[in-house]
């Protein structure tokens, strides 16, 4: 069961991411908030399934997770979901199969939700296997302690004939401000393989030029490709979504595919 993970973190860090999920399941049947041992319980996060959705909320798909709090700056609701993989032909070519992924980030107003932001990304036309799945549950913290949620999303794509890695994204947002880590993810391909990233070596755009093609290649499993969106962000997020990326960077093939 995935449930959602809730942190709050101070400004000083000491340490520190499946298209056919059964989404109303794990909404309904995710933990409920201590106020004792979770600190962002004052933000009275709770998972909504999709009968109790606002009938003037509309999604595209099949409901993978929804989740409402109220923060600083009012009621949230988030909504993710996910259109399956589907097959069809186009005159002259091979069959391919689309599938897609959404979220919907909408703030509660006297005249109605009001969008904040959103989020589409799909593989199209895929004439072999297709990987279009969130991978575990949106995260919600409050990393910086200014009594406005962050959250979090990670899902990966591919179009593949064999046992490449997928793409994998990283999406944060605070309000309506995005933060990304993109790259790809880590696949052993056999018993003596072993995942060597780490927080110093993560990042490729810090990363000397690898000698060879196949080398590049070598370096670019389990990376992302810069740091760039945080530039401006509050330390805190870069440390949260860096340890998130190294968790969930191994990639295991069945589930959800």
């Amino acid at each position: 069961m995935k449930t959602v993970y809730l942190y709050l973190l101070s400004a000083v860090i000491t340490g520190l991411f499946a298209c056919n999920n059964a989404a109303d399941q794990q909404a309904g049947n995710a933990d409920p908030l201590n106020a004792e041992t979770d600190p962002v319980a004052r933000f009275h996060i709770q998972p909504v399934d999709s009968a109790s959705l606002p009938p003037a909320i509309k999604f595209k798909g099949k409901l993978y997770q929804a989740w409402q709090w109220q923060d600083s700056l009012g009621e949230h609701l988030l909504i993710t979901s996910q259109v399956a993989p589907a097959y069809s032909t186009k005159a002259g070519e091979e069959e391919g199969a689309s599938a897609s992924l959404h979220a919907f980030h909408y703030v509660k107003q006297p005249a109605g939700y009001q969008l904040r932001w959103q989020m589409h990304d799909s593989v199209e036309d895929c004439p072999v296997d297709v990987a279009c799945n969130y991978i575990d549950s949106v995260h919600i913290t409050d990393l910086d302690g200014n009594g406005i949620a962050e959250t979090s999303l990670l899902y990966k794509v591919a179009c593949r004939g064999d046992v490449s890695p997928a793409y994998m994204k990283l999406i944060m947002h605070q309000d309506s401000v995005k933060y990304a880590l993109r790259g790809n993810m880590w696949v052993k391909l056999n018993t003596e393989d072993s995942f060597t990233v780490t927080p110093a070596n993560v990042n490729l755009e810090t990363l000397p030029k690898a000698d060879s093609e196949y080398g590049r290649l070598l370096q670019l499993d389990g990376r992302y490709e810069n740091e760039k969106d945080f530039r401006a962000a509050p330390p805190a997020f870069l440390v949260f979504a860096r340890d998130l990326w190294l968790k969930k960077a191994i990639e295991t093939f069945g589930e959800g595919e």
